[in-house]
């Protein structure tokens, strides 16, 4: 029996090491200048993201995304509004031929509100194109934006991302 359980394990992780050669985990930070509905409070937003993606056919990977954005307010007639503060939590969809280190993805979902004025989020979105720079590295330019039931929130940026699952070995799992 501990024979089975030894060669099941073996197995196990040979399956998991060649399942992490082909997935992505990434994580990145942004930064951009606001858009649309905000620009009269803040003009500029950062953000971190987190995408975990599976192979689903040859060129296409889809995954779930977690994000955070951070809307930087600027002082207006002598008051400083609290910042406007969005964990959006969603899916992600990323598009790419092979041998082309260009890429066209979509992040999108609900963003929950997590301001100190108790703002409730909205529906998230966030299109971009980005090119690899190498295996573990690549920057994007994208648009991200929350749409409430009143304004929408919105800033085009640029980011730079890390795959944790890149080429090199040493990042590998």
């Amino acid at each position: 029996m501990r024979k089975f359980f030894i060669i099941y394990l073996f197995l196990f992780s040979i399956n998991f090491n060649l399942t992490a050669q082909e997935n992505e985990f990434n994580v990145g930070i942004n930064g951009g200048v606001t858009i649309g509905n905000i620009e009269g409070v803040s003009s500029m937003a950062l953000g971190f993201d987190a995408n975990y993606l599976f192979d689903v056919f040859e060129g296409v990977k889809f995954g779930p995304s977690l994000n955070f954005i951070y809307f930087v307010t600027q002082e207006e007639n002598g008051i400083n509004p609290d910042a406007f503060i969005y964990l959006p939590i969603g899916g992600s969809i990323k598009f790419h031929s092979e041998g082309d280190d260009f890429y066209v993805a979509l992040d999108g979902g609900y963003a929950i509100g997590i301001s100190p004025e108790g703002d409730n989020g909205g529906i998230f979105i966030k299109p971009m194109v980005g090119y690899n720079i190498n295996e573990n590295f690549n920057v994007n330019l994208f648009y991200s934006g929350v749409k409430k039931s009143g304004p929408t929130f919105g800033y085009i940026g640029l980011g730079v991302a890390f795959n944790i699952f890149g080429g090199n070995s040493y990042y590998s799992l």
